[in-house]
């Protein structure tokens, strides 16, 4: 099967130190770039922004990889923000409305394969 669409992954945060680093003091994403986020179990994650320069978008994922919720981040903003579901197992940031200009939606999914996050939209 052909993806829909697909980001480079600037780098996978799946250990703590990498998750809580996150993107903070790096160099903007590029349109087509993004960071997954890969939690051990499912729960309620929380994000902020603070200590990065430029806005993001991000894509919470259940454990099969479905999109269940989208927040949006301010660059330097320190408010925590956290998705709807307590299901989440994936998150992915993305710069901000890259998930809204390429149609990705609630219910797509995103699969994490030889350094590109594969993305299968649910209805075309």
């Amino acid at each position: 099967m052909t993806p829909d669409f697909v980001f480079k992954v600037r780098f996978v945060a799946d250990t703590d130190q990498k998750r809580t680093k996150g993107l903070m003091f790096a160099e903007p994403l590029e349109d087509d770039e993004a960071v997954i986020f890969i939690f051990n179990t499912p729960d309620k994650y929380s994000f902020w922004n603070q200590n990065v320069s430029f806005d993001l978008s991000l894509a919470f994922l259940d454990e099969n990889s479905k999109i269940v919720d989208f927040v949006d981040l301010n660059k330097n903003d320190s408010t925590m923000k956290s998705p709807k579901s307590s299901k989440v197992r994936y998150v992915v940031e993305a710069r901000k409305d890259a998930f809204k200009d390429n149609d990705i939606k609630i219910g797509d999914r995103i699969w994490y394969k030889d350094r590109e996050l594969q993305v299968f939209k649910e209805t075309k």
